[in-house]
């Protein structure tokens, strides 16, 4: 609880957080840390299918994993907590959302003036168009049919007024044609800021592109559900002539339906522009977020190319942008808006008497104070856009091995890996490995549907059922191609930018660390770019049949992505998962034997972002049972771990559970330390009170009996959260 408070506190400016009354303490120390965490996960949720969270079989409920006993409510804050630090532990999280709340906020600095003479709602929904059209190209409700580039840069202008006239109607609004001929001849030229929109446009149409799916089959996968649902026929005649359909410039009845199934639920930009002068708070407050030169220069490049989008887009998704300028900004709004009304009313310092002098007196009820109009006002203002702040930074980060970087950024790396071998039907194992997979995905789906209808129906409390009642088994080749590229995103996940550092101080864990592993780390980062590449993925690529893996890493990985790992491997986590990888080698397990290359990459991934969570999760077991002089058998949950965790077959099991049971022993001493900082002892005490609960008085077998698949599911989450939250630097001398 205390680390959740500190790394809260660190995303607010260190003068804003150091002064003795300050607006950031006072909100953080009033956060419930379930409602914190759940304001995160819902508006995550949102756009699952376009998040792909529900591809990487992460549950994001609030449920500790066997049986159905949640967690004591002394327990409940240190279990939001810790599942919230564990979140923000993660790596920059380039959803559609994030990119273009930012997105937004940029073009409204450079369009406002445009606007300003207008009526406000024509500069709202401007930005409301903005921001949703990401997810409408993201889709690929509309896409761009043309090779040559000024035609699609053509065909994007006319769909995207045509967007903006859509948004009138939908917000309830009418729509003046004058005013839309005029703005729209204004605002083209701001050529070079369309033509930004129309990189950044263009390359989310492009992440769900294979050459082996066709769009019939991307369609098929996203609205799955909807096409057994009341509307099934709405989607079923989108998905027949959909060539017809994302080639109109304009948008039917039948996209506006199927974009309820995409659109997010709620607009976070509202929270900030709504009951204000939009103007004003883009004058003070959003020109202050980020440099202008900056943005000039990225903005310019792009009538040429978009070469500089990475770049531009790891620019304006840095929280250090908000945390160094927004609050200044915001300071100067409040002090514009109040001023001004002084200058209008009375002077309310008779009122700030009368305020101060009753407080203190014997006063029966708090309501009974009277509250000055203008603290009324400041206070929700200023909730409000803490509110906006938090949410939007928080949302920033995510405790998984976020995909959409590298599916954005890295497409060469992802597609050309995922084609190295697509007979997998040819080997033994692989066939039941995606058949569960499948099973597992169908199950989790159920409760990112269930929740996205209740959020969508704008429910603030709804209840998550235990158990799935699901018959159906999802199966479709975009949605097997989506495993496959998550898998390469997860093993490649270090090279995703990871902006906040944590980092563990403590001397004997350092020692230790430097023990085990700071002679082979001081040997990689010597090496040159070519030989580091070759050290980090060996251990994974000697397990691999094709040999493309390491020769596309080295030919597409950048000097910044090395960069980004070679940080990492000052990670525990990374260096367990790399133990682990060597130790199959040495047993002399041949995987490829059973398992095709993707396969491999998918156990491969799993153990990269649960392993050093279960080790120090089987760790703490095994110090209780000493300590507590019980028994408590670990075997089933190793079992479980090998069987239902990493889907491999039981005729692995026995040489596996040597591996693990000896790589326990090999980070004992390090990890008891570990296990004894921050709120690891009381989360894994929660963990240890579940499983004493559920296995009380129960045999193995019969215990075996309890265990049904959705436990196995958040069992995996919970031990991504325990990796996550470790995911710490240590930095040997």
């Amino acid at each position: 609880m205390q680390l959740f408070k500190r790394v809260l506190l660190s995303l607010f400016p260190d003068e804003i957080v150091a002064q003795t009354m300050n607006p950031a303490s006072m909100f953080i120390s009033f956060i419930s840390t379930r409602e914190f965490f759940s304001v995160i996960n819902r508006k995550i949720v949102e756009n699952y299918k376009l998040n792909l969270f529900d591809i990487t079989l992460d549950p994001f409920e609030f449920k500790i994993w066997f049986g159905e006993n949640p967690p004591k409510s002394k327990d409940i804050d240190t279990y939001y907590s810790y599942c919230s630090t564990a979140n923000l532990n993660g790596y920059r999280f380039f959803s559609p959302a994030n990119i273009s709340n930012n997105l937004a906020l940029v073009v409204a600095l450079y369009v406002k003036d445009i606007f300003r003479a207008y009526p406000p709602d024509y500069y709202l929904n401007f930005l409301y168009t903005v921001f949703l059209l990401s997810f409408v190209f993201l889709s690929r409700i509309k896409i761009f049919p043309y090779t040559d580039r000024e035609k699609n840069y053509n065909r994007f202008v006319e769909t995207m007024f045509a967007f903006y006239e859509f948004v009138f109607q939908q917000t309830g609004k009418k729509i003046d044609p004058n005013i839309i001929k005029s703005l729209k001849k204004e605002l083209l030229n701001q050529i070079e800021l369309f033509f930004l929109l129309f990189a950044v446009y263009q390359n989310l149409n492009s992440i769900f592109v294979h050459e082996q799916v066709s769009d019939k089959e991307l369609y098929s996968w996203l609205f799955y559900d909807e096409l057994k649902g009341e509307s099934k026929s709405i989607y079923a005649e989108f998905i027949a002539n959909h060539k017809e359909y994302t080639n109109k410039k304009t948008f039917s009845a039948v996209e506006t339906k199927i974009m309820q199934s995409i659109l997010p639920a709620d607009i976070l930009l509202r929270y900030l522009f709504i009951d204000a002068d939009m103007f004003l708070i883009t004058d003070t407050v959003i020109s202050k977020i980020f440099d202008k030169k900056i943005l000039d220069d990225f903005i310019k490049s792009f009538r040429k190319d978009d070469t500089q989008l990475e770049n531009f887009l790891l620019y304006i998704t840095d929280y250090r942008n908000f945390k160094k300028n927004f609050f200044w900004g915001i300071q100067k709004y409040m002090m514009t808006i109040f001023r001004d009304e002084d200058n209008k009313v009375n002077p309310t310092k008779e009122d700030l008497d009368d305020l101060m002098s009753s407080i203190g007196e014997d006063v029966e009820n708090i309501e009974s104070f009277k509250i000055p109009e203008r603290i009324k006002k400041e206070s929700k203002m200023m909730e409000k856009i803490l509110n906006f702040y938090i949410t939007l930074i928080w949302w920033s980060w995510v405790s998984r091995g976020d995909n959409f970087f590298l599916r954005l950024f890295r497409k060469p790396i992802i597609q050309g890996i995922s084609k190295i071998n697509d007979q997998f039907d040819e080997k033994n194992y692989t066939l039941l490995y995606y058949g569960w997979l499948l099973y597992q995905y169908g199950k989790n789906v159920f409760f990112y549907k269930h929740t996205s209808e209740n959020v969508r129906a704008w429910k603030q409390k709804f209840t998550l059922p235990h158990k799935t009642n699901i018959k159906n088994i999802y199966s479709n080749i975009s949605l097997l191609k989506s495993f496959d590229e998550t898998f390469i995103a997860t093993i490649l996940q270090d090279i995703n930018p990871k902006d906040i550092r944590l980092y563990i101080k403590n001397k004997k864990i350092i020692e230790l660390f430097k023990w085990l592993i700071g002679q082979e780390i001081s040997s990689m980062v010597r090496e040159s770019d070519t030989d580091f590449i070759e050290s980090v993925y060996k251990d994974i690529a000697v397990h691999l049949e094709h040999k493309e893996f390491m020769k596309i890493l080295k030919k597409e990985l950048t000097e910044q992505d090395i960069y980004h790992i070679k940080e990492n491997i000052y990670n525990l986590d990374f260096w367990i998962s790399k133990k682990f990888f060597r130790a199959i080698t040495a047993h002399t397990i041949l995987l490829k034997k059973d398992y095709a290359d993707l396969t491999i990459l998918g156990i491969f991934s799993t153990i990269r972002e649960t392993f050093s969570g279960f080790l120090i999760y089987l760790t703490y077991l095994k110090d209780e049972m000493q300590t507590k002089e019980i028994q408590l058998d670990t075997s089933l949950l190793i079992s479980l771990y090998i069987k239902d965790i990493l889907n491999m077959d039981p005729y692995y099991e026995h040489k596996i559970t040597d591996i693990i049971t000896t790589l326990q022993a090999d980070f004992n001493e390090i990890i008891k330390h570990r296990i004894e900082i921050d709120d690891n002892k009381d989360y894994l005490k929660i963990g240890y009170d579940n499983r004493i609960t559920f296995t009380k008085n129960k045999d193995i077998e019969e215990t075996k009996k309890k265990i049904i698949n959705e436990d196995v599911i958040r069992f995996k989450w919970f031990l991504k959260n325990i990796s996550y939250y470790n995911k710490r630097f240590l930095m040997p001398q």
